[in-house]
């Protein structure tokens, strides 16, 4: 329900936004102004189904701006403030059918109890305009929103039960469930929503249901007195269970979460945060699949990934390829859904931290695409879409065959290769000249360097720099090597150009680079 507040002095229109319950009137959406006119334009686009204003203002007074407003909106509820007793105001007030005239100072009680008055206005007159059979929906899922709530206004919830012919009960068993939708329901919520409370009633049960948002459901369960004979409530929750598991569709796939039962629509609220922890084990679970408390599995401890892990997919990538690391995956997987009390945001780090491995390699195998350390913001970002560990791993095998594609087709060019493997055997001649290696290869220099640069992205002279300096970082582990004599071993007869072409490469020094692995 909306709400147009329209008052000139700031401090009283900011004391009455914060100091009114509005969720106790069923006010969720209010809007203010500070004179008639404003409130005329807002309410041209805001359509209030109350309006509270105060008469005397600027430019614009309280009676003309209710005229206006109520050629917008004819079912307008007006509530009237002034600080004067005046017989004129009085009648005009009289003339647009106000619900209410209260005189400043307001006060508190008054002001409720003339908003209540109004919203139920309004409640009815929606119940009138649209029958029985179209209004109880509406209402219902207004009574859902109620139950999200930790503080339940609890005589908006009797109001609105009363227009269903329901009663509330402080006995009557209750139970919320949270629906997660594989993907945005968009079209289809609409049908979900209706699963939900068709399965509900056929199952014997009240069912006040509402769309979150665009991936999750809450279905509120409620008993209702049983003709005869009395069937439990659990029996009840049961049938529904299996009634909604029938009906909804099996794609895109969801995770129906069930929480505790509870005694009383005023504790519905604890239900739904115990479905809300069985639905974090839903990341760990098969599509489909019901998480109930009375289900849950004997605590076990969260699962670590430590640097012993990250080296052993390394291993694999070097070792045994595409799918020795594939398989590496699959195990790895299996392991954390043994521990299915392992924080979400912590597995989608492992998987993060996985990604980081495989782009090393690739970095390391001369790929391109791989050689410049590039943002892996992109990547994070499809990672925390995943909405199952099964959506963790399909992203990263995705990457892991993306990366051996590319060293296959790099395989594939035989000149690349045969340049690549001559470089890593002649590499310490320092006479190595591109007419040798096109020799070797049977091409011409241009021919050489052109597919070569095609291949790989860089040049020959660049890709013999990097391999001679990254054999010179392993040399320099070694302290009783001079850098000069390092220099010698690499191809480099001058130690001033090695030093040169080792910070253009590594971004340091050699001495700086021996120290800093030295020490560490």
């Amino acid at each position: 329900m909306k709400l147009l507040l329209v008052e000139d002095e700031q401090l009283i229109r900011k004391g009455i936004l914060l100091k009114t319950d509005w969720k106790r009137c069923g006010i969720e959406e209010i809007e203010h102004a500070e004179d008639g006119g404003e409130a005329v334009r807002i309410a041209e686009r805001f359509r209030p189904d109350i309006l509270l204003t105060d008469i005397r203002m600027p430019r614009m007074d309280g009676i003309e701006a209710a005229r206006a407003i109520r050629s917008l909106c004819p079912n307008v509820r007006i509530i009237f403030m002034s600080g004067f007793s005046d017989k004129a105001y009085l009648k005009a007030a009289i003339s647009l059918q106000s619900v209410h005239y209260l005189e400043k100072p307001i006060r508190q009680e008054e002001l409720l109890e003339a908003l209540q008055g109004a919203a139920q206005m309004v409640l009815n007159e929606r119940r009138s305009n649209l029958g029985e059979a179209e209004s109880q929906p509406l209402i219902k899922r207004e009574i859902a929103g109620l139950l999200l709530s930790p503080d339940l206004p609890s005589d908006k919830l009797s109001r609105l039960l009363s227009l269903i012919n329901r009663q509330p009960s402080d006995i009557a068993a209750c139970c919320s469930a949270i629906l997660k939708w594989h993907r945005p329901s968009g079209a289809a919520a609409d049908s979900v929503l209706l699963t939900l409370e068709d399965t509900a009633r056929d199952a014997g049960l009240d069912g006040y249901c509402l769309k979150k948002d665009e991936y999750h459901f809450v279905a509120h369960l409620c008993a209702r007195p049983d003709r005869h004979p009395p069937i439990a409530f659990s029996a009840r929750l049961q049938d529904w269970i299996e009634l909604a598991r029938a009906r909804l569709p099996d794609s895109p796939g969801y995770h129906l979460a069930v929480g505790r039962q509870v005694s009383g629509m005023s504790r519905a609220y604890d239900s739904y945060v115990s479905a809300v922890l069985q639905l974090q084990k839903s990341f760990y679970r098969p599509p489909n699949a019901v998480l109930r408390e009375t289900d849950a599995e004997e605590r076990t401890d969260a699962y670590v990934f430590d640097d012993d892990r990250a080296a052993a997919f390394a291993s694999a990538l070097q070792s045994g390829g595409e799918d020795e690391a594939r398989r590496w995956l699959g195990s790895l997987a299996r392991d954390i859904r043994r521990h299915p009390h392992t924080a979400v945001s912590y597995t989608k780090g492992v998987y993060l931290q996985l990604y980081q491995v495989l782009r090393q390699f690739g970095k390391e195998s001369g790929l391109t695409e791989f050689r410049q350390d590039a943002s892996v913001g992109p990547f994070a970002e499809r990672l925390h879409a995943c909405q199952r560990l099964d959506d963790l791993r399909a992203l990263l095998e995705g990457e892991l065959a993306a990366l051996f594609e590319r060293l296959e087709a790099r395989k594939g060019n035989s000149i690349v290769r045969q340049v690549a493997q001559y470089i890593e055997r002649h590499y310490q001649n320092r006479e190595l000249s591109l007419s040798e290696i096109g020799e070797y290869v049977g091409v011409t220099v241009p021919h050489l360097c052109s597919v070569f640069k095609e291949g790989t992205g860089m040049t020959i002279k660049q890709y013999m720099s990097e391999y001679r300096i990254n054999r010179a970082k392993t040399l320099l582990a070694n302290r009783e090597l001079k850098l000069f004599d390092i220099a010698l071993q690499v191809g480099y007869a001058d130690g001033e150009y090695f030093s040169k072409m080792f910070k253009k490469i590594a971004g340091m020094q050699p001495s700086e680079y021996r120290k800093r692995i030295v020490d560490a």
